[in-house]
């Protein structure tokens, strides 16, 4: 966190450098989204740090799609996720077109077919099972800090629904708003790392919400659970009483349920030799 400033003019330009930030971050967003899936993961037996590492390098060799621009895992933190003790790989593609094209080729790519059997034992993904969304990151990763060089992050995910008459453009229109708060409390969020980010179902993007689904998921990142804790507070003492009667007029989010999740960067696309260090938390 920023030391606070004591002489008062040195705090006048500190604070109008801020707004003027936010401001700047705030004309850039143009609520641009890039095709996201999720496929459900489950630890095997033979599931330990070591083999974790052998498995994400080799994974990382055969990759040959420059469409892939990023890859995630995340590990439960919690026994009360809503999902148990499923584990998630998260894929960030240039286009829904060509995730497609890569899944055709890994499918067909003898060498990928005996990475997966090798490792079936150490993590078990279900590709047929993957969920296809559309996300949007307004803050940037490292706007806050840098992420541990080791790849970790710790995450919230909360279940979220559309209020009746409502859509996913209600949803999109709002984050400009909960962004210029997130800027307008800097002191706060300093040395966090935090970014958030919206997952949108395609199926319900028009607000026609089923039982069985969830409209969109808000996700909170930071590097540590400390640090949540710490983003949390903030957000309780300065931003929700005046944005979530906002959100409130759109949607809503399940209080019973929070996701936690213990993540790592897998691969990284601006970074191809990045190996993650799973031993770190």
């Amino acid at each position: 966190m920023k030391k606070l400033l004591l002489l008062s003019f040195v705090s006048f330009l500190f604070v109008g450098c801020s707004t003027e930030q936010a401001s700047n971050k705030l004309e850039t967003f143009n609520g641009e989204s890039i095709f996201v899936e999720f496929m459900p993961c489950q630890a095997g037996p033979d599931y330990s740090v070591e083999n974790m590492q052998k498995m994400i390098s080799e994974w990382q060799s055969l990759l040959t799609a420059d469409d892939l621009k990023g890859a995630w895992g995340y590990a439960p933190a919690s026994e009360s996720n809503a999902f148990g003790n499923t584990g998630w790989w998260e894929l960030n593609w240039s286009s829904q077109e060509a995730a497609n094209a890569a899944w055709s080729q890994w499918v067909s790519n003898a060498e990928a077919l005996a990475w997966t059997e090798k490792y079936e034992s150490v993590l078990s993904c279900d590709a047929e099972s993957r969920n296809a969304l559309d996300a949007i990151f307004p803050v940037e990763a490292d706007h806050f800090g840098a992420l541990p060089e080791s790849g970790y992050f710790y995450s919230e995910f909360y279940h979220c629904f559309y209020n009746e008459g409502s859509s996913k453009a209600d949803a999109v229109a709002f984050l400009p708003k909960y962004t210029a708060g997130v800027y307008e409390n800097t002191d706060g969020f300093d040395g966090t790392s935090f970014h958030y980010g919206n997952y949108y179902a395609q199926l319900n993007e028009d607000g026609s919400h089923t039982e069985e689904g969830i409209d969109f998921l808000w996700a909170s990142f930071t590097n540590s659970e400390a640090s949540m804790v710490k983003v949390n507070e903030v957000f309780e003492a300065n931003m929700r009483s005046i944005l979530f009667p906002q959100f409130s007029e759109f949607a809503s989010c399940r209080d019973d349920v929070v996701d936690i999740y213990h993540g790592w960067t897998f691969y990284n696309s601006e970074q191809k030799d990045f190996v993650p260090d799973f031993s770190s938390y």
